[in-house]
């Protein structure tokens, strides 16, 4: 066989619709993430990642070290960005599959609305994570389409969702999410028993509950071969004293909170909501909504009780899988990076519109027109949302550039100063001293995502002096930096920028950002330390 035939066979192989997702998932995020494919945009936590390891057992991604080495453990834009769209559009494909979607149209728009959804943004912005927590996101999906298969199938995929979670474990939601997307599709398939629905519902929660368990074993292995305890980032570290049961009904309550307010109440934290999103976000509920009882209605199946009864229940826990990570988590609210799982309620609505396609009203011309004005809005929305992201975590950059490169020369001018020298940076750089007010950018006023400034600590401050500016000069031990701090004469001078600011000071360069030094937390050494 030629290799031209062979390409033509693979080619086949693989369904129009599958093909439609993976290219629009790809193609679409091209064009909306191609800034951050292009350019180099660091937060805090990306200062000091232009090459590291990825060493987090610690916080529990026993994996991310093996998932990282595709890009060599260094941040590089175009590689990381195609990496990242080839998984996201491989998950997309899968997803096709798994909501047994038919129509070409509603399949590209799932590729494009997985690619385009603003919490892919927010993940880019932690671009050295980004190719491995994409790859997290196509096994989460990968897991789900293995489990559902049952057979050999069900263990390859508990072993994908431990492997997923072993990245980053806020991807336990999607493959949650999707699980019960897969068992709503059985719902509304006249085909379907109540019996095989309940086999797949079941065969679909076990496997969830064993790849967790795998998970959780292998991160003990890995903290036990390694000498290790959890970090306290994000309360991994109470993980290990039990979980607090107690407060489980209140934060089964919070994750309904949260996931209404991320779709539907403009300035919600940890989300992107503004008001246009809200609206949209309703008219696609109602498009939604209609679907399903076109899907009901038109093919008989208000007649079976279980089929109701079933996509109530499958509705009513979809909130509570998508943001399952505030369950998981219970000791913090989840950032917009662990939220990529709430893209499952655009998957919902595709699906119902795919089995209720050409069915009574819905499949008019007529009703086709303002449908497809929603989803350009929303992916437009999207579009903007996700540059909206980089263009303020770019201005925050440069600002921080600017500022930077002042206090460098101010160091190297300053009167006694000898190339070589220690220098102290005391304090963090005051939020005052770089301001933006530009009020769109209040929009994406998130965690991690800078809007003044990226050296939030003063750790921060020598990270970008050595690894951006290429300004050699290592951070002083606290032990130093609480002398400088008491120091009478260094309590004389005044704070930066005034005249006397910098100093020299007992042969080494002072430079005095506040009044005083703030200690590092337990947690912050641990995690500088981390192995």
């Amino acid at each position: 066989m030629s290799i031209d035939a062979l390409g033509r066979r693979l080619w086949q192989a693989v369904s129009p619709v599958r093909r439609a997702a993976f290219f629009s998932c790809l193609i679409a995020g091209y064009l909306c993430h191609l800034y951050a494919f292009t350019n180099l945009i660091p937060n805090s936590d990306g200062l000091s990642r232009v090459f590291d390891p990825q060493q987090m057992t610690v916080s529990g991604r026993w994996f991310l070290h093996y998932a990282s080495a595709l890009n060599d453990f260094t941040q590089m834009p175009a590689v990381i960005g195609l990496l990242s769209l080839l998984f996201l559009a491989l998950a997309a494909a899968l997803v096709t599959d798994v909501l047994g979607l038919r129509s070409r149209v509603l399949a590209g728009l799932a590729g494009a609305v997985m690619a385009l959804f603003p919490c892919v943004g927010y993940t880019f912005l932690y671009l050295f994570t980004a190719s491995a927590y994409c790859l997290a996101i196509f096994l989460a999906v990968l897991s789900v389409w293995l489990a559902r298969r049952g057979d050999l199938g069900w263990p390859f995929g508990v072993m994908a969702l431990a492997l997923s979670m072993g990245t980053y474990q806020a991807y336990a939601a999607v493959a949650i999410a999707l699980s019960l997307l897969a068992v709503f599709r059985e719902v509304l398939d006249p085909r379907a028993s109540f019996r095989k629905t309940l086999r797949l519902g079941l065969r679909l929660v076990t496997y969830l509950a064993a790849g967790a368990v795998l998970y959780y074993v292998i991160l003990r292995i890995f903290l036990a071969v390694k000498g290790l305890e959890l970090l306290s980032y994000l309360g991994m570290d109470a993980a290990s004293a039990g979980y607090p049961f107690s407060r489980l009904p209140g934060l089964i309550l919070d994750t309904y909170k949260q996931a209404i307010a991320f779709f539907f109440l403009p300035g919600s934290a940890n989300g992107f909501a503004s008001l246009p999103f809200a609206i949209l976000n309703l008219l696609a509920l109602g498009m939604g909504l209609g679907a399903v009882w076109a899907a009901f209605a038109g093919r008989g199946l208000f007649r079976e009780k279980w089929r109701v009864l079933g996509g109530l229940a499958l509705l009513a826990l979809l909130p509570l899988g998508i943001n399952f990570m505030q369950v998981l988590s219970p000791w913090s609210a989840p950032t917009p990076l662990m939220k990529y799982s709430f893209v499952s309620v655009y998957l919902l609505v595709l699906l119902v519109l795919d089995r209720a396609d050409g069915l009574g009203e819905l499949g008019k011309p007529y009703a086709l027109l303002p449908a497809a004005a929603v989803w350009c809005a929303l992916l437009l929305f999207c579009l903007t949302t996700n540059n909206l992201l980089y263009t303020a975590s770019a201005q925050a950059h440069r600002a921080t550039e600017s500022y930077a490169t002042r206090l460098l020369t101010r160091i190297e001018s300053c009167e006694g100063y000898e190339p070589g020298m220690e220098i102290a940076l005391v304090g963090a750089v005051p939020a005052e001293q770089i301001v933006s007010d530009i009020p769109s950018y209040a929009q994406v006023d998130h965690y991690s995502v800078p809007l003044n400034s990226v050296l939030p600590l003063n750790k921060h401050l020598y990270y970008y002096l050595s690894d951006w500016l290429n300004f050699p000069v290592d951070e002083l031990s606290e032990e130093t930096m609480l002398a400088i701090s008491g120091d009478p004469e260094f309590q004389a001078m005044p704070l930066y920028p005034a005249q006397g600011s910098v100093r020299v000071l007992d042969g080494r360069v002072v430079v005095r950002l506040a009044e005083t030094y703030t200690p590092k937390s337990d947690y912050e050494i641990a995690y500088e330390n981390r192995r």
